[in-house]
């Protein structure tokens, strides 16, 4: 049962990754999973629908939750702007004032856990919150440490809902 619960966490990490690899590739080599590719926007919306349980699963305030599905939101519509051969200025600022929405959900569903998860957590929202103000002048290796500690806190973030939900199954089974 833990496995189920977890799976959308561990599966994000899994696609986040794919899609950060491509990111950081040089065009010539993925220019078929880029910004206004199919490809492209069936991954980017992939791996933010698989967040929504994720963010359901984390405890975490409803105005925190709404932030990370307005997160979800805006940039699965950006996803589908690029593909339909809107402006990359327009969808890209858009993305990145959706980034902020991501920048809270990250940093507060963190917040109430302890050590790597936080850690992972909060710098991961500081990076993502942080680049959109500086984007317009920062390139965007930037955001390079980020598909490194979001990953990490995917992986730890199922580890921490299947160990939840397994501790649960032992309090009931043993009631």
């Amino acid at each position: 049962m833990g496995n189920n619960r977890s799976f959308p966490a561990f599966a994000a990490a899994i696609l986040f990754f794919i899609r950060f690899v491509f990111f950081f590739l040089p065009q010539s080599i993925s220019k078929g999973v880029q910004d206004g590719t199919m490809f492209g926007a069936i991954l980017a919306v992939a791996e933010h629908m698989i967040m929504l349980p994720v963010i359901a699963a984390l405890p975490a305030p409803q105005w925190s939750k709404a932030a990370g599905y307005g997160w979800i939101v805006i940039d699965m519509a950006t996803d589908i702007m690029a593909l339909n051969g809107v402006d990359p200025a327009i969808y890209i600022s858009l993305r990145y004032g959706g980034h902020i929405s991501a920048a809270v959900w990250f940093a507060t569903a963190s917040w109430t856990s302890r050590g790597t998860i936080r850690i992972f957590g909060l710098l991961t929202a500081v990076n993502l919150g942080g680049y959109s103000f500086i984007a317009h002048f920062a390139p965007p290796v930037v955001l390079a440490p980020l598909s490194i500690w979001m990953i990490v806190w995917l992986i730890l973030i199922g580890q921490h809902i299947a160990r939840r939900l397994e501790s649960n199954n032992n309090i009931s089974v043993s009631s």
